[in-house]
């Protein structure tokens, strides 16, 4: 009966599992880079601009879309601030992945 368990059932990772996540040979190093940081660090400050222009326009609102707006500006606020405080610290501390594969740490030393 254990003969015929495919290798999820075993809970065990397929090649192809292997290799997109860096345990095969000339696989690329998982990671962020600097590239990836800022993108992220523009579009956090995207949604923080969408959340200010949700605060101007919340006075305009009526009753029960007021509730649905608020809820909307607390999340863009909490998202994007995490984003940008994240991003923002990964990125000045070098805390990513080259082009070439090494880390920025590694450079130094």
């Amino acid at each position: 009966m254990d003969e015929n368990v495919t290798e999820k059932e075993k809970g065990e990772p397929s090649e192809t599992e292997r290799n997109v996540s860096g345990g095969g040979s000339g696989t690329r190093k998982s990671g962020d880079t600097k590239i990836g940081l800022t993108l992220r660090i523009l579009v956090s400050v995207y949604v923080l601009y969408l959340a200010y222009g949700l605060i101007q326009g919340f006075g305009e609102a009526a009753g029960n879309d007021r509730i649905f707006i608020a809820i909307a500006i607390v999340v863009f606020v909490a998202a994007g601030g995490a984003i940008l405080i994240l991003s923002a610290k990964k990125l000045i501390r070098k805390e990513y992945v080259d082009a070439d594969g090494e880390t920025a740490e590694d450079e130094e030393q």
